[in-house]
C-alpha cells in the first residue's frame, strides 16, 4: 500500500500499527487459537500502547482500547479468509 500522505506522524503510526498487527500469531504454543488464550489482552494492548510524540512533552496514543481490538480481530479475520496454499493449488 503506497501512502500519498507526507505525514510524518501518519507513518509513524501505519509502521508501528502494521508490525504490532503483523506480530500476532494465530495459535500459542499449545495450538489453541490466540483468540481463546490469556495472551490475547496483551496483544491488544500492544496496540492500544502505540503513541507517537509532539514535540517533548507531548505524547498521544491514536488509539483506545475499542479500536485496538477492532483491529486485531480484523487483522485475525482476515488472515483466516486468506486462501491457503491448498486453496491454491486446487484451482
Amino acid at each position: 500500500m503506497k501512502i500519498k500522505s507526507k505525514s510524518l506522524i501518519l507513518k509513524d503510526i501505519i509502521s508501528q500499527t502494521d508490525k504490532q498487527l503483523a506480530a500476532i500469531p494465530e495459535f500459542d504454543a499449545s495450538g489453541t487459537p490466540i483468540e481463546f488464550t490469556t495472551e490475547y489482552d496483551m496483544y491488544i494492548d500492544s496496540v492500544a500502547n502505540i503513541k507517537f510524540n509532539e514535540g517533548e512533552n507531548h505524547i498521544h496514543y491514536p488509539f483506545d482500547k475499542t479500536i485496538a481490538t477492532l483491529l486485531v480481530e480484523d487483522e485475525l479475520q482476515e488472515r483466516k479468509e486468506e486462501p491457503t496454499m491448498e486453496d491454491i493449488n486446487d484451482n
